[in-house]
Formats: C-alpha cells, sequence, structure tokens
C-alpha cells in the first residue's frame, strides 16, 4: 500500500477555512433555528470531507491497483494498466486535471472524475501539482496519482 499525503498544509487550511466561514456566520445570526440549519449542514459536510481525506489510498496488489477510498475509488484490474505507459509527468506536461466531473477539489487535495489532460477521462487522487505518476489504462480511462514515493509506486506496477 502506498501513502497519500491527503492530510497537507493546503488541505488543513482549507478545512480551517470553511470552518472559519462558518463560524462567522452563525455568530452574525440571531435566528437560533437557522443557526442549526447552517452548523448542521456544515457539519455534515466538513466530517465527509474529512472521512474523505482519512481513507484515501493507493495500492498494488498482485492483481489490482486500488486507488481512492470512500465515495471515490475504483478497483483496475493490473491486465488494463499500461504499465510502459506509466510515467512521473514532467513540469512541461499539464499537472492538474480538468474540469470536476464528479469528485471532491478542495486546494491540496482532488479525488474522483475529472476531464483529463490527454482528452481522456481521469480518475485522480491528488495532494500536490509535485511528482504526479499519469497510468494510462484501457480502461477507458486514465489515473492520476500523487504516492508519497512515486519511484516504488512504477516499480510495484512493473513487477505485476
Amino acid at each position: 500500500m502506498f501513502s497519500v499525503n491527503t492530510f497537507n498544509w493546503k488541505s488543513i487550511t482549507a478545512l480551517a477555512v470553511f470552518a472559519t466561514a462558518v463560524a462567522v456566520l452563525i455568530a452574525n445570526q440571531s435566528d437560533r433555528g437557522f443557526s442549526i440549519y447552517v452548523l448542521s449542514i456544515a457539519g455534515l459536510i466538513f466530517l465527509a470531507t474529512f472521512f474523505q481525506l482519512h481513507v484515501s489510498k493507493i495500492c498494488v496488489s498482485d492483481d489490482h491497483l486500488i486507488a481512492g477510498g470512500g465515495l471515490y475509488k475504483i478497483r483496475l484490474p493490473l491486465a488494463q494498466v499500461d504499465v510502459g505507459g506509466s510515467s512521473i509527468l514532467s513540469p512541461a506536461e499539464k499537472r492538474s486535471p480538468g474540469w470536476r466531473l464528479n469528485g471532491i477539489g478542495i486546494p491540496g487535495y482532488c479525488q474522483g472524475w475529472f476531464s483529463g489532460p490527454r482528452s481522456k477521462k481521469v480518475f485522480a487522487v491528488l495532494t500536490s501539482r509535485k511528482n504526479i505518476v499519469y497510468v494510462p489504462t484501457s480502461a477507458g480511462f486514465d489515473l492520476m496519482l500523487t504516492p508519497d514515493d512515486p519511484e516504488s509506486f512504477l516499480r510495484a506496477l512493473g513487477k505485476n
């Protein structure tokens, strides 16, 4: 299993800003019912995002590649992975997924389905713009991942 640095300074700051904005909104309200409503919805969003951050992983087993966790997770047979085409993106290549189709995107953390930089749909688990591993597949989509150790990840893909 390869760890994904989901709890980085950007994602923690984004959650803190969200919590602060909710606190300011509630503090300026005299209607207690509205405050409870906003706090309930914001609390659910905060907890769901925190859960997504906590369960994200990248795992290469004998026959599958598993990426993501929670609501956004893929389990792809290694037979569908183009190991030879997998690479760490160079600085000249586009380093971020395109438009979010279905997923989470906060500073320091993107996970889910995005339009891809190579005109193909992409499943992404990204925590930075550095060391992005691009993994082409024959499954109708490609992968963009940021494992903590991209070289070890590529070696693990190549062994299977």
